[in-house]
């Protein structure tokens, strides 16, 4: 947060526009403002949301290509540009400083009170993370020096960005690494590996920062911590088995995936699940506990703009809009993912190695009985031989 706070205080040091945000694309496209700097009359922004229609697939595709735009004067008159093109295809503009943009995108400037406008690309390893979103109520320009130098903060941010999230995934690994290490080291010891699990079941919850944890096996199921009840725990074992053969399964929204468990969103909003074995069966779930969430909108995102005969409009209020979100826990996130499938991994070969033990040990039992009954019929032969004549000994 203070990276956010002090990029949105030097871009608008170096723009001067009256509003400058940081505004970063969420998992679900849609936007939030995390870092802002507002002078005068402009209205704040800050930890608002924006719905992922504000700023549709086409237009993220083009900031990649076009890491600076600017339109000095959301009041202006496009004019045509009439080239000497005797293509086919018309003259591809997409890269142009010159090029107009979209009525619907000059309409929503000017509800929002806007009069001139700068987005500069926040790009991380190829992909749009964010933009640099500045507004003016009057018109403004910023020459093309001004235009360079913004393009080379953005990218200095870019790398600020993933220097940090890099950073924080690394600690979060080496966290979890630290929990799978003294896990797997316990169902690495003598004795039952189902007992090894049950005897350490508060462990492995609080692993992946869990509320609760189930263990089903067969018919047997070992529980811990905040789970659904039995019945609703071997259903969703049921019906994740399948999605989570081969890979970790993760969602921070099981209600929306899986409509059955959707009344059961106070244990089990949030589910992970590993399966150690189809055929028992055998699956791990982590759960995750409803998490409610107020979230604040720039406007209502589920109101839907449309003009005369169906032309699309873009809305026309920005006023704070708050929803509190329901049925969702707290994200997994990667490096935890990551962990389960290591976990998976790890337990998995404990397991096999456990019954090639136990199958030496029976092989070896087997060859021992053998061994015993051929040294018992070969003394059985020779006290035979002893007691009957020569002639009549067995051979």
């Amino acid at each position: 947060s203070e990276l956010y706070d002090a990029a949105a205080q030097e871009f608008q040091r170096l723009t001067r526009y009256d509003r400058v945000m940081v505004y970063r694309f969420l998992d679900d496209d849609s936007g939030m403002v995390v870092g802002e700097r507002v002078t005068g009359e402009m209205e704040s922004f800050l930890n608002h949301r924006f719905p992922a229609s504000d700023i549709p697939k086409q237009a993220r595709a083009l900031y990649v290509r076009n890491l600076v735009r600017v339109i000095p004067d959301a009041g202006y008159v496009p004019a045509p540009l009439r080239p000497a093109w005797h293509e086919p295809q018309p003259l591809d503009l997409s890269d142009s400083i010159l090029r107009s943009v979209s009525p619907i995108h000059i309409q929503y400037l000017r509800n929002m009170g806007v009069g001139a406008s700068a987005s500069i690309s926040i790009v991380r390893d190829g992909a749009l993370w964010g933009l640099i979103a500045c507004h003016s109520r009057t018109p403004r320009h910023i020459s093309a020096e001004r235009r360079t130098a913004c393009r080379a903060l953005a990218a200095g941010l870019a790398r600020q960005i993933r220097a940090r999230e890099d950073t924080d995934l690394y600690r979060e690994r080496v966290r979890l690494r630290t929990f799978e290490d003294d896990i797997v080291a316990i169902l690495s010891r003598d004795g039952s590996l189902d007992r090894a699990i049950s005897n350490h079941v508060d462990e492995i919850r609080r692993m992946l920062d869990a509320d609760g944890l189930a263990v089903l096996r067969g018919s047997d199921l070992v529980v811990g911590g905040a789970c659904p009840p039995e019945s609703a725990i071997r259903e969703i074992a049921a019906w994740v088995l399948p999605k989570a053969a081969e890979a970790v399964y993760a969602t921070d929204a099981l209600g929306d995936k899986h409509p059955d468990a959707a009344g059961r969103g106070r244990h089990a909003a949030g589910l992970l699940a590993i399966t150690l074995s189809t055929t028992e069966p055998w699956v791990v779930m982590w759960f995750r506990a409803e998490h409610l969430q107020v979230v604040n909108w720039a406007g209502n995102p589920h109101e839907k703009g449309s003009g005369a005969e169906g032309i699309l409009t873009p809305r026309a209020s920005f006023a704070a809009w708050s929803e509190t979100v329901e049925g969702r826990a707290r994200r997994w996130t990667l490096p935890e993912i990551e962990a389960a499938g290591r976990m998976r991994t790890a337990v998995t070969a404990v397991w096999q190695n456990r019954r090639i033990l136990d199958l030496n040990r029976q092989l070896f039992a087997t060859l021992d009985e053998k061994d015993m009954l051929i040294r018992q019929n070969g003394y059985l032969m020779r006290e035979v031989n002893h007691r009957v004549p020569n002639s009549l000994q067995l051979v």
